[in-house]
């Protein structure tokens, strides 16, 4: 049996609504996998590591005034919005536990079980086996091996000054592969969505995240998990992500508002978030 915390906000009806969602998708996997609901990190209740004013100032924070920078928990060039940092660290205690022994898994609120005999075959195959265990689209459900927590509390506890604004787990996990400083381990290999590549809706076994990001690897299946998403509601996410809007446009989006001119995005391919998400007519 799994154990699985899926993170919820109890005082956020919206949330409350996909948690609903999300617990009767899973009802049918529930003799391999026990969830329990956690509250999750908000701005108000996030531990502060570092004021504002923290030099150098990232890239993508304007530089005429005074208060640019967001008390936060995560340094560097680690998103500084108040928001991204609490979703982030609601993650992070959960990964402690990891790097401290627990083979938990992590889930959001609005993770949506769509395929059960694909769900139960990556479960049987690969969970424990694997550094990066994620059977859907991205960061709905998941777990790491001990020694990959492990790094990656040790990555997110000293965030680097980088190019690139990182602003969640999957995120991290990419600038992660980067630092051989840190993950130095043999047989290293990840399950792992292809999100790069409109033709291809799988998850894939590959010896690197940026790899199965881009579609490249074996062992493909089709994916168990995806996200709810209310049409009109829209996500409790401070990213207001658009349907018929690709991944790379929404990149380009985001870095445009953040003022940061080197950009190197085709936004002409990819897939649409339609594909990433359950639409809930509400």
């Amino acid at each position: 049996m799994i154990d699985a915390f899926i993170i919820c906000d109890f005082n956020n009806p919206l949330s409350m609504r996909y948690l609903e969602l999300s617990l009767k998708s899973f009802e049918p996997v529930s003799d391999i996998v026990n969830i329990t609901p956690v509250q999750c990190t908000t701005p108000d209740t996030l531990p502060i590591r570092f004021e504002k004013n923290q030099e150098p100032i990232p890239f993508y924070v304007a530089k005429d005034g005074v208060d640019y920078l967001h008390a936060r928990f995560f340094g560097g060039t680690f998103c500084d919005h108040e928001i991204h940092n609490s979703i982030m660290h609601s993650q992070f205690v959960l990964i402690e536990r990891i790097a401290k022994g627990e083979p938990i898994a992590i889930m959001e609120h609005d993770a949506a079980l769509i395929n059960e005999d694909s769900f139960r075959y990556m479960i049987d195959q690969y969970w424990g086996e694997v550094d990066i265990f994620m059977p859907g689209t991205c960061m709905e459900f998941y777990g790491l091996s001990q020694r990959y927590a492990e790094k990656f509390v040790e990555l997110m506890y000293n965030f680097p000054y980088t190019d690139n604004r990182v602003s969640g787990p999957f995120g991290a996990m990419l600038h992660l592969e980067t630092r051989k400083d840190l993950l130095d381990f043999d047989g290293y290999e990840v399950l792992c969505p292809t999100k790069g590549r409109a033709d291809l809706d799988k998850i894939c076994l590959s010896s690197h995240v940026m790899m199965g990001s881009n579609g490249a690897g074996y062992e493909l299946i089709d994916p168990a998990c995806k996200q709810y998403f209310f049409r009109s509601q829209g996500n409790t996410n401070v990213t207001k992500y658009k349907l018929d809007e690709n991944i790379f446009e929404t990149m380009k989006r985001i870095k445009e508002e953040d003022n940061h001119t080197s950009l190197n995005i085709d936004p002409s391919t990819g897939p649409t978030w339609s594909r990433d998400f359950v639409v809930i007519d509400d």
